[in-house]
């Protein structure tokens, strides 16, 4: 077997084909490196699909977030009403109870009033029997002095 040396030509042949087969050795290192990556990271680039589905994943969540918007305003409102309703309620359990404290009030003082009246009435006959009751007794002392 005989050596013989590269000529300039075709040196620069195998220098050409060493940079492209570097160069391609290169490239493939790289999506070997560089996929796995952006697939674990998920960094792929959305297609139309999938930009399709988040669309309308954003329209759905936009309608529940107004529906619940809508709701929330619903329930304040009613919550509102409810308040209202209740202060006249009790505006009017106030009333009431004043009207009754007044009844009661009322009511004691006439029972005081009649049962004053009523002992007053009594004291003055007793007392009229009393003064009757000493004049009879002045009356039988006379008599029975002789």
């Amino acid at each position: 077997m005989i050596i013989r040396p590269y000529s300039l030509p075709e040196m620069n042949d195998l220098r050409k084909d060493d940079t492209m087969a570097s160069r391609a050795l290169n490239l493939v290192a790289a999506l070997l490196i560089v996929s796995p990556a952006m697939v674990l990271t998920g960094c792929q680039q959305p297609n139309e699909k999938q930009a399709r589905l988040l669309a309308a994943q954003n329209a759905d969540l936009q309608q529940q977030l107004t529906a619940r918007r809508t709701e929330i305003q619903a329930i304040r409102q009613k919550h509102a009403e409810e308040l209202r309703q209740q202060d006249k309620e009790l505006a009017a359990c106030r009333a009431t109870v004043a009207i009754l404290q007044k009844d009661v009030e009322k009511g004691i003082a006439e029972r005081v009033s009649g049962i004053t009246t009523t002992l007053v009435d009594e004291n003055a006959k007793l007392r009229r029997e009393v003064e009757q009751l000493k004049a009879r007794i002045e009356e039988l002392k006379k008599q029975a002095e002789p």
